[in-house]
């Protein structure tokens, strides 16, 4: 059985707009797909599956299909205010 904790989110719609105004948006934290990029250098994704296990706001994970060709990508992460930003991505 999976159990979910009640504790209140980290991230609110408000400082998910400002860490997206500040690092680029999806993105809670700097790097930005510049990082992605270099992270990722000489690996193939083109028609990979991709999990993004602490997804954020979905930045990384859009970005690992648009650009590098994954086939398919799914994101997890515990903080619902994160999820819903990352789906309207």
């Amino acid at each position: 059985m999976i159990e979910t904790a009640d504790a209140e989110p980290e991230y609110d719609d408000t400082a998910i707009r400002f860490l997206e105004a500040l690092w680029g948006e999806g993105y809670l934290s700097p790097g930005g797909p510049e990082e992605v990029d270099r992270v990722i250098e000489g690996l193939s994704l083109k028609g990979k599956t991709i999990v993004d296990i602490g997804c954020g706001a979905g930045g990384i994970t859009l970005h690992l299909v648009a650009k590098h060709g994954a086939a398919r990508a799914t994101g997890f992460d515990v903080e619902k205010p994160v999820i819903q930003a990352a789906r309207r991505g």
